[in-house]
Parts: C-alpha cells; structure tokens; sequence
C-alpha cells in the first residue's frame, strides 16, 4: 500500500542518495519490475519460468477480462504477456484502494476528527527534533502538491539492526541459500555495489505501520514498543552477550545485539534519543493513528449544509401543500 508514490528508483545529485525503487533494497525500480520478481522467485511463488506464469493466467478465470483489456491476442506473445501481467498489476497498485488515506490522522488533518490526548503527545515527540525527530526521515507534513503525509521520504538508511537469527531464509536448504546462518543482507549497497550503503534499506512509509509486523527489513522486532526503542536506546543500552539475543529478550534483558554491518549505521539520528518511556508509549498511540478504515468521523461540513438545505426544500414544499390545502 501506498508503494504507487515511490519515485523511480535513481540517485539524486542534489541530495547525494538513492531515492525511491520497490523492495527494500530498491532492486526493482518501478511498480511494474517489482510486480515480475515473485512470480519467479523459487522461495516465494516458485514458478519456472514466464511461460508457466501466463499459462496459469491464460487457464483461469480471468483470462477472459485479461484480453478484454489487452487484446484477442493477448497470450500469444509470452513475454508481451508477461509485461502486461507486470501493468495490470501496478495499474492495480496505483488505484485508490491501495492509497485510501482513511486513517484517523488522516481525518484529523481535515478537521473530521480529534487526536487523544496521547496522540497528541505522540505527534509533537514523532516531530521534535529534539525528541524522536522521526519526521526528519517519515515525512508527516502534506507533499506540495497536496498529497497527504506519506510518512516517508523514500531514502535508504542503515539503522543498525541486528541479525534475526529467527528467521526461516537462514535455515533454507544451500540450493537457495548456500551461505546457511552466515547469510547477511547487504541491502542498498549490495544492489548499487557500494559497501559504504552496506545494511542500508529503504525507509518504509509508516501507514497502517501497526498492523504490518514484524519490523524491519529482516522481521527482528516484534513489536512497536521493541523497535522504537530501540531507535531511542540502541547507543545507550550495553550488547548482548549472546549475539542470537531475540528482540523479545534483549528489550527485557535492557540490551541490543550487535548490528550487522554496525560500520555504516546511522549514528547522528538515531541510537540515543531523548525519548522517556511516557514518550514511546505516546508515539506508538500515535502510530496506531495511521491505520486506514477510521469508523470515528463526522460528516463532512458540506454534506451538512447539503442536508440543511435539502431540509429547508422539504418544509418549503410541505409549507406550500399545506397552504393550498387550507385554502
């Protein structure tokens, strides 16, 4: 969701850093590339190969709406098929329902709605510089042209996470990835051939961020409470011992494993943060605001004054019968 706002993937020579792409590693530079990479993945969608993909499309039951949008021909080029999967997908992708801007904050901005107390709280700790500062990085003011706050600037960072030994890509067997547990994910810099961008990924958009974990690129945190913590204490609390340390254990423990590639983390915006246990909890109240399907609103101003008036046109017209009827 809301992926259809990220730029094409390229490096800004103004800013000196790579902006935009899909995944978070900015391996596909648009909507349409990214759309053709699971379908072949062998961890993921597992397919042979493109013809197998347009075969299994060309046999269902879309094959018929399919070709009323691309043509009576539509399956006898494989690899036109193909591209035309990647756009019927990214046309999907851009559509309003996959950026509704529906959420509580979202009301909010227009005045339909007001924060809690806590949100608020939240909101001025997220934007203070001198708290969180998170909105250095998740944009929450309106784009220029009007859009709402996409909660993103769609650069690449590397916050300094630790390495989830819990997760299943490590255990696969060698024909998918050959390197077992010593795996590591060079990220950005991997895709750019840049080991200085080593560990650096692309800063998500946090909308409906409190229904989509676990966190960060490898899944460690598991928690909203984990990973803004750790954004505050990653600097300040002691390393584990054990380098395995789940997220669960070590925001008990008042610990952090080392990050992977601890060299080219971000240290000037994150790490140490001015932020008490009030003000997390105040954050992730927050946070929970941007989640789409907000129920709580008002009507919208004009569909009252619309009403009002629709009711001023009934009772002129019931005045007038009833004026006629008496005479």
């Amino acid at each position: 969701m809301y992926m259809a706002y990220s730029p094409t993937f390229h490096y800004d020579t103004d800013e000196q850093l790579y902006i935009g792409g899909q995944f978070t590693d900015g391996r596909a530079p648009t909507l349409e590339e990214q759309a053709k990479a699971p379908f072949l993945n062998p961890v993921e969608m597992g397919n042979s190969n493109r013809a197998e993909v347009v075969d299994h499309l060309m046999s269902g039951p879309n094959a018929d709406a399919f070709k009323s949008v691309y043509g009576a021909d539509a399956f006898n080029n494989v690899d036109k098929a193909y591209d035309n999967i990647s756009n019927a997908i990214a046309s999907y992708e851009r559509s309003p329902e996959l950026s509704p801007f529906t959420s509580k904050f979202d009301y909010s901005l227009k005045g339909r709605v007001v924060l809690s107390p806590s949100e608020k709280r939240g909101l001025a700790a997220f934007n203070d510089p001198m708290k969180g500062g998170c909105s250095g990085c998740h944009i929450s003011t309106p784009g220029a042209d009007g859009t709402p706050p996409l909660f993103t600037d769609f650069t690449y960072d590397n916050i300094g996470i630790p390495k989830n030994m819990a997760s299943d890509f490590l255990t696969l067997p060698a024909e998918f990835n050959p390197d077992g547990t010593a795996f590591t994910d060079l990220g950005l810099g991997g895709i750019v051939a840049d080991p200085s961008l080593y560990g650096a990924f692309k800063v998500t958009t946090l909308r409906n961020i409190a229904l989509t974990g676990p966190y960060g690129h490898n899944g460690y945190f598991t928690t909203l409470s984990q990973i803004i913590t750790f954004y505050a204490t990653r600097d300040v609390w002691p390393t584990c011992a054990d380098p395995s340390t789940s997220a669960a254990n070590a925001f008990a423990m008042g610990c952090w494993p080392s990050a992977e590639f601890a060299d080219t983390m971000n240290r000037d915006e994150l790490g140490n943060l001015n932020l008490s246990a009030g003000d997390i909890r105040d954050i992730k109240a927050f946070l929970a605001t941007l989640t789409d399907g907000y129920a709580g609103v008002v009507p919208e101003p004009k569909n009252w004054a619309m009403l009002i008036a629709g009711f001023a046109l009934v009772g002129g017209r019931m005045r007038s019968v009833r004026r006629r009827a008496n005479a």
